[in-house]
């Protein structure tokens, strides 16, 4: 059976399959080593849980930055300022919590920009040309992926 997923640059978004009228959604992040982050964004409307499978990754809350080894949960309520990266030396791997759901096909739409993005400014112009239509606002670039290690 194949999987329902998206790639974006070095990263993986699995779809999970979920029941009719959930008050949640779950996609599986899979982040290579060195792919970079989202731009720092808030959310609006959407909470964003993290539960870290396997590797380590770096997040940045609210301007504070912390480590995530496998076994790791971290929320970034809505209205904060946040983003994520694989920050080991191996691939790592999370599970994304958003509520309510929706806010998943952003990174449907988002994987074809990205695809076509010749520079990093491109890339978040292509996150920025959805922020309309999606709980997401860009307040900030990507940070350096090689900021936290394990």
């Amino acid at each position: 059976m194949a999987r329902d997923q998206v790639e974006l640059i070095g990263v993986t978004v699995t779809f999970i399959p979920m029941a009719a009228g959930a008050p949640y959604s779950l996609i599986e992040w899979e982040a290579q080593v060195g792919s970079p982050s989202p731009p720092v964004h808030i959310h609006h409307r959407t909470d964003e849980g993290f539960y870290v499978i396997s590797g380590t990754f770096g997040f940045l809350v609210d301007g504070v930055e912390s480590a995530a080894p496998a076994g790791t949960h971290l929320l970034a309520p809505k209205g904060h300022p946040h983003t994520f990266w694989n920050a080991g030396p191996m691939p790592a791997k999370c599970l994304i919590v958003l509520a309510p759901p929706g806010f998943e096909a952003y990174f449907r739409e988002l994987g074809p920009l990205l695809a076509t993005a010749h520079s990093e400014a491109d890339a978040v112009e292509a996150r920025r040309s959805l922020s309309a239509k999606y709980d997401i606002e860009v307040v900030g670039p990507p940070v350096t992926t090689s900021r936290v290690s394990d």
